[in-house]
């Protein structure tokens, strides 16, 4: 059992990708194996998974133990129910290498927002209560507020990025006591600061995830 808090943790984000390298095909266990001749990856290797299971594409995983050779491990990832990801061709996709980490600072204050349940409603005529049947999970995004600066290097670079709309990025949180959280998607950043006599003036950076937010520790 562990706590964690939000004190010393940093938050990263690259648009560094690798050439895609093929993957064959995904087992249905877990942790995932893949099936990618002469990829060249360690264990540890920072990947973005792109194919036809829609659940789990554009999401980041790291690479596992056992993996050499044509295998990859991917941790975290737990494909064993085929009705959500059928076997065979409908697995096969590309792994690209995330690299170049580039750390965003003077962070102030990170939220999330979305990523609950999301349930149906419905009450058969027969019963005085209703019930709910799960559907899902909302739309996830985290909002970053930062120290306005606009000399820093890291805040002209989200600039840049702000204003491609096609502009997709990985983003990594290092949480103080060794947990990592990886996500997949866009991001937005406010030009105009938030300005009070009573405080700095503060940016925010919202973060889209395309894919599934994952979590590893160590």
């Amino acid at each position: 059992m562990a706590y964690f808090t939000p004190v010393g943790s940093k938050f990263l984000y690259s648009t560094t990708f690798g050439s895609a390298v093929a993957v064959n095909s995904i087992s249905n266990a877990y942790p995932a194996i893949a099936n990618a001749p002469a990829h060249g990856f360690a264990p540890g290797a920072e990947l973005l998974l792109k194919n036809g299971w829609e659940d789990v594409s554009d999401s980041i995983y790291r690479a596992g133990t056992g993996t050499a050779g044509s295998v990859i491990t991917l941790d975290e990832l737990d494909s064993e129910d085929t009705q959500w990801y059928p076997s065979g061709a409908a697995s096969a996709g590309t792994v690209q290498a995330v690299s170049n980490w580039q750390e965003i600072g003077q962070v102030l204050d990170a939220t999330s927002d979305g990523g609950g349940a999301k349930n149906i409603e419905y009450q058969p005529l027969a019963l005085r209560n209703s019930k709910k049947m799960p559907t899902g999970f909302e739309a996830a995004s985290f909002t970053l507020t930062l120290g306005y600066d606009p000399a820093r290097a890291d805040q002209k670079a989200l600039n840049r990025i702000s204003r491609n709309l096609n502009q997709r990025a990985a983003f990594k949180f290092l949480i103080a006591g060794g947990a990592a959280i990886y996500a997949y998607g866009t991001i937005q950043k406010s030009v105009i600061p938030q300005m009070s006599t009573s405080d700095v003036m503060k940016v925010t950076v919202s973060v889209n995830f395309d894919g599934l937010a994952t979590a590893y520790v160590g």
